[in-house]
């Protein structure tokens, strides 16, 4: 058995000092997109046409996947094809056989988008500059949610 150099050992704590700290990063883009997913699902919920609610449902289920389980260090950084299609567009446009958009406030349409958009930004954070960017937008998600709640109380 040989000994450790100290160096050895100094170098496994700074590596396990990184991982926590991106771990708790990751922690914290994946409660921010809790709450906003849960947030998106409380809109479905309240659809009367049952298309509009299974979009939102979907863009929910989008949202805090995108957030948590995509946001993989050592990850690609990028989103399949389902994911980018269910935070698209159509969470504000609702279903496509629907005669009415969803029944949603101009300030919930803006926040459920901004919601959409930066849930799906967030595995991208892997490739550039995650302590930068990750907490910016997990803060901006938050403030995002907070907004489209607000708008529903007027």
């Amino acid at each position: 058995m040989t000994a450790q150099h100290p160096e050895d050992d100094d170098r496994e704590q700074m590596e396990r000092e990184r991982q926590q700290a991106v771990n708790e990063l990751v922690a914290g883009a994946a409660e921010a997109g809790r709450r906003a997913a849960g947030w998106v699902r409380e809109l479905a919920g309240r659809q009367s046409d049952a298309g509009h609610r299974v979009v939102l449902e979907r863009a929910a289920d989008a949202v805090e996947r995108a957030s948590g389980r995509e946001v993989v260090p050592g990850g690609d950084g990028e989103l399949d094809e389902e994911l980018r299609y269910d935070l698209g567009a159509s969470v504000v446009t609702g279903s496509m056989v629907a005669d009415e958009m969803p029944e949603l406030s101009t300030g919930e349409r803006i926040a459920v988008v901004a919601v959409c958009a930066l849930a799906a930004a967030m595995p991208g954070t892997l490739l550039n500059d995650l302590g930068r960017e990750l907490p910016a937008l997990a803060t901006t998600m938050e403030a995002s949610t907070e907004a489209g709640i607000a708008a529903g109380q007027r």
